[in-house]
């Protein structure tokens, strides 16, 4: 009940409340189909003063640590990396990126997605599996980061009489803090305050359909299809008929079949010039696909009757990796072998062929499919992160220790990465580096404070001059952190 709490209160607010970090400079889009118009307020104008970067980034971590707190993550690394390089294309396609977003995925079926104070950015696992393109995905990320952009949630916040964005973000915080507790009087909050700024803070019409113009430019600018908007406003429409509520997402976007319209005819003015759609996404779907299934006999079940209606790469990928999960390792294999000839190469297979070894006891042979997936896809933090866990259960931590430090400083914000590097520098026997590995995984979370407490249990006596060095660094940028937003 605690995560429903959270999930229904805060993405009815914290959906529509955007991040206004500073922006970075214009970045020049050669070969870009279409410019982007901002139409941003001017830096002094009352809206961009209302919040401090310092305010915004503890309000940022304290909604992020709660939403950890209190909602499933995704824990699949192949799912994660994928979100974080797919939302980063796209951010990188506005005219004026942000300067900092980390994307995360819960593990919730349901339709959304949502922004919070700092740039962090949740995705549903619900969104990837109701998409049907790369495209589809991304238009529900490039419309909200075109809200970002237009900084719409500031000039709602600057028309509301009486409400400014501190109020307003002081409310959200304490919801987060108050769903620990609801015997603290937060209910009172949550339904007499927060309700009248939520329906201060919802996007007018105009705002959504400038978002909807302005993502699908930016889908375009990030070589996918801007028809990617209207084809999935279209599936949000017809879900929403049979279902007794609904998506989430609705909730703070609602549709018209005008804006669908609108969206459509926008959407074939814009000729991208060059499009790539990843095949990268067919085969995550099917791992998000796996992931919500009640049971994996569901879910083979569900993949083999696909399948056999229409056949298709993610569906076989999805039969694959349920055979795997339900004792058939061997029969997953053929399948991806299948794929390996009809497809080619993927970075994802390689994953899919070490899995099963795994569950045959190979180690030897999962640890060739990854090698051989990463002398072909070297960046591909999934084969990666695998290697390191199979590295792990093989018996050899020192080697899985050496991968870890080159993670950790190639993907400092991903959670999982600290994680492992905890875990592999505590069975290689250096307890000083995975304490403050685990201090890392709880900043990356927003908990500063858990954070600087792993911090404070390292001994100068046992750690290296380096290990020291990098811990007091940490804990007096960390401690100014909390003392400058405090």
């Amino acid at each position: 009940m605690r995560a429903i709490h959270v999930l229904g209160v805060m993405m009815l607010i914290s959906s529509v409340l955007i991040s206004t970090l500073a922006l970075a400079q214009d970045t020049d889009f050669d070969t870009a189909p279409a410019p982007l118009a901002p139409s941003l307020p001017r830096l002094g104008s009352p809206e961009n003063q209302v919040l401090s970067a310092s305010e915004e980034a503890r309000i940022g971590r304290e909604m992020l640590r709660e939403v950890r707190r209190a909602l499933d993550w995704v824990d699949d690394p192949a799912v994660n990396a994928y979100v974080r390089d797919l939302g980063a294309r796209i951010a990188a396609a506005t005219s004026m990126p942000a300067a900092r977003y980390q994307f995360f995925v819960i593990d919730d079926p349901r339709i959304n997605a949502f922004a919070m104070p700092g740039g962090f950015i949740g995705i549903h696992s619900g969104l990837i599996t109701a998409s049907r393109t790369e495209s589809e995905l991304g238009a529900v990320i490039a419309h909200e980061l075109s809200h970002v952009t237009q900084r719409h949630i500031a000039e709602r916040i600057a028309a509301a009489q009486g409400t400014n964005l501190r109020t307003a973000a002081m409310v959200l915080a304490g919801i987060l803090i108050g769903s620990q507790n609801p015997q603290a009087g937060m209910a009172a909050a949550t339904s007499g305050m927060a309700s009248g700024i939520d329906a201060q803070l919802g996007y007018s019409r105009e705002q959504e359909r400038e978002a909807d113009r302005q993502g699908m430019r930016i889908l375009a600018n990030a070589a996918l299809n801007p028809e990617g908007m209207p084809d999935f406003f279209t599936v949000l429409n017809d879900d929403s008929r049979y279902r007794r509520s609904p998506p989430p997402f609705l909730s703070t976007h609602p549709l018209t079949e005008a804006r669908i319209a609108d969206a459509r005819a926008i959407a074939a003015e814009i000729k991208p010039q060059n499009r790539f759609e990843s095949p990268d996404y067919a085969y995550i779907r099917a791992r998000a696909q796996l992931l919500e299934a009640d049971s994996r006999d569901d879910a083979l079940a569900a993949f083999q009757a696909r399948m056999d209606a229409a056949p298709s790469p993610g569906e076989r990928y999805g039969l694959a990796l349920a055979l795997i999960e339900t004792g058939e390792p061997a029969r997953g294999a053929e399948h991806l072998q299948t794929l390996r000839a009809a497809q080619g190469e993927n970075a994802l297979l390689h994953l899919g062929l070490a899995e099963a070894a795994l569950a045959q006891n190979q180690l030897d042979t999962a640890l060739d499919w990854l090698e051989q997936g990463l002398s072909l896809f070297p960046d591909q933090p999934a084969l990666r992160t695998a290697q390191v866990e199979t590295q792990l259960q093989a018996g050899a931590p020192e080697a899985a220790l050496d991968l870890t430090r080159t993670l950790t400083h190639e993907r400092p914000q991903a959670v999982e990465i600290w994680a492992l590097h905890a875990k592999a520098a505590s069975e290689a026997g250096d307890d000083t580096e995975s304490t403050i590995a685990m201090a890392h995984y709880y900043a990356v979370q927003g908990d500063l404070e858990a954070g600087l407490s792993q911090l404070r249990q390292v001994d100068q006596r046992r750690a290296s001059a380096s290990q020291w060095a990098r811990t007091q660094a940490l804990r007096e940028r960390w401690e100014q952190r909390l003392t400058t937003a405090g």
